[in-house]
């Protein structure tokens, strides 16, 4: 159902900004492969790279270092005695995080310069 006509830019900037409305802004331009390509392919991208990141940080820890850099000495308990402490708070995805929302505050900003540039292109066509 790509628009017959004229669009509204208003109303594509709205619905560049919210998720999954926004497929149905660039459709109805006739821009949808593009913004998959330009929006929607980097933020899987990105994701992933979180995604892997986390479960790097969950694997494998920064544990047992003390303030001057020194390890610890391993435990001499067998790993079957040695008790299970909670991981909860100990992994660093902090930058991880601030990658993610980084991405996805400047993607947004690029869906709707994207919407706006190809709206108005759009409505040339019916001028």
């Amino acid at each position: 159902m790509p628009a017959k006509g004229r669009v509204s830019i208003r109303w594509q900037i709205v619905f560049a900004i919210i998720s999954p409305v926004n497929l149905l802004a660039f459709y109805r331009i006739k821009k949808l492969r593009l913004y998959t390509l330009y929006v929607i392919a980097p933020s899987i991208i990105v994701s992933s790279i979180v995604v892997a990141g986390i479960f790097y940080e969950m694997n494998n820890p920064q544990k047992g270092f003390d303030d001057e850099g020194n390890r610890y000495p391993e435990p001499t308990l067998p790993p079957y005695m040695t008790p299970i402490e909670p991981q909860v708070g100990k992994f660093n995805t902090g930058p991880y995080m601030i990658l993610n929302v980084i991405t996805s505050i400047g993607l947004t900003i690029l869906s709707v310069y994207l919407v706006v540039k190809w709206s108005r292109q759009w409505n040339e066509q019916f001028s």
